[in-house]
């Protein structure tokens, strides 16, 4: 008995299909956003994950890492790594938290609120290209719905 073959389905057709989803379109919004702002904030040796951590202690003051680590929802290894890159570059500095010996406080330096000011400027300009094609109406309806999914 001969084997059938079956012939692959084109790349377009398949994007096609999964662009009905709405956990596909989701993922690849923020892919694409997420490499558009981490390719704007080259200039300022800064990724999208130093970048969080800056903004978080700059609206926030000092926070200790498991506070960061809980606000952004990554892995304790990772933001050991983050804080470090930033302490390397003179952007943060851990201290001891106040009423706890074991614990670190991260607190921006002054060069890091420099920096921090200047990639927000970076990265509004960067989203606001990437949402260019949507009316003004449309991007606060659409923060509105991710807002209730987020929380």
């Amino acid at each position: 008995m001969k084997k059938r073959v079956y012939p692959l389905p084109a790349t377009s057709d398949v994007l096609a299909v999964a662009a009905q989803e709405t956990g596909f379109l989701l993922q690849r919004t923020h892919r694409r956003l997420r490499a558009a702002i981490a390719e704007a904030l080259l200039p300022l040796h800064l990724g999208v994950g130093h970048f969080a951590v800056l903004g978080l202690l700059f609206a926030r003051g000092g926070l200790s890492q498991q506070q960061l680590i809980e606000i952004l929802e990554i892995d304790k290894s990772s933001m050991v790594y983050l804080i470090d890159e930033l302490e390397k570059q003179g952007l943060a500095q851990r201290r001891p938290a106040p009423g706890d010996r074991r614990a670190y406080a991260v607190h921006l330096t002054e060069t890091g609120r420099e920096r921090v000011a200047a990639a927000g400027e970076i990265v509004r300009r960067a989203q606001g290209q990437f949402l260019a094609p949507l009316k003004a109406r449309e991007r606060t309806q659409l923060n509105q719905l991710l807002r209730r999914l987020a929380t």
